[in-house]
């Protein structure tokens, strides 16, 4: 079964970063046909799109995404699959695909909630529990990203919260952009830490191959569609 991961599209008909966010959608649907997964995995920020823009990606895969801080959260929330599941990966739910467990923390941190996509570090430490209660989880989706000296320049970005899930659920892979920064991959302990930035910007995702309870040629890509 082939995975495509994704973050940060960030689609709108203004410059987001200096960059033409109008036709990222286009790359996308160029990226499915191309790469024809059977899953699509998104650690949110599509920007302004349209229910309708999702269609032709929903016709050829199943998607499964958080929400960040740059997504339409009731759009996000309405989205479905051909089957009529959630694309919405809710908090504390994990969600069984082919064998493969995947658990997502939706939002941004902040001290306090002043927006519908901010969470306290206190309710992201009760999602964490939830899952670790819940067995395990091979992979772990979330718009933030956890502090690394990799991903940051003089101060890096990131929660030590997002640490501490990745030593409480032991993820094999974990997903997450809105840094914005060139995608890598980043060993954490036993887990391969993906951040990835799909804008105009960057254009990248990642893919790999889900084979008999084993994830195989894990790898980023960069398309110019």
């Amino acid at each position: 079964m082939q995975i495509l991961m994704i973050s940060d599209v960030h689609y709108s008909e203004r410059p987001f970063h200096g960059q033409d966010q109008s036709k990222v959608f286009e790359w996308l649907y160029k990226v499915v046909e191309k790469e024809k997964p059977e899953l699509l995995v998104s650690a949110g920020d599509f920007g302004e799109a349209t229910q309708e823009m999702f269609q032709p990606i929903c016709a050829k895969t199943k998607i499964l995404t958080v929400y960040g801080n740059h997504d339409n959260l009731q759009l996000v929330k309405s989205l479905k699959n051909q089957d009529g599941s959630d694309c919405l990966l809710q908090d504390g739910v994990i969600r069984e695909f082919d064998g493969i467990r995947i658990a997502g923390i939706n939002g941004n941190i902040s001290d306090r909630k002043r927006r519908p996509h901010h969470k306290t570090i206190n309710e992201v430490e009760e999602i964490i529990l939830r899952y670790a209660k819940s067995g395990k989880v091979d992979i772990l989706v979330t718009h933030e990203v956890p502090k690394h000296p990799l991903l940051g320049k003089e101060k890096p970005f990131g929660f030590d919260i997002f640490n501490d899930a990745v030593k409480e659920l032991s993820p094999k892979i974990y997903i997450c952009g809105h840094v914005h920064l060139e995608s890598q991959m980043i060993q954490m302990n036993e887990t391969r830490l993906i951040n990835i930035d799909s804008s105009a910007r960057q254009r990248e995702y990642a893919k790999c191959i889900y084979e008999k309870g084993q994830f195989k040629e894990l790898e980023l890509l960069i398309k110019r569609y």
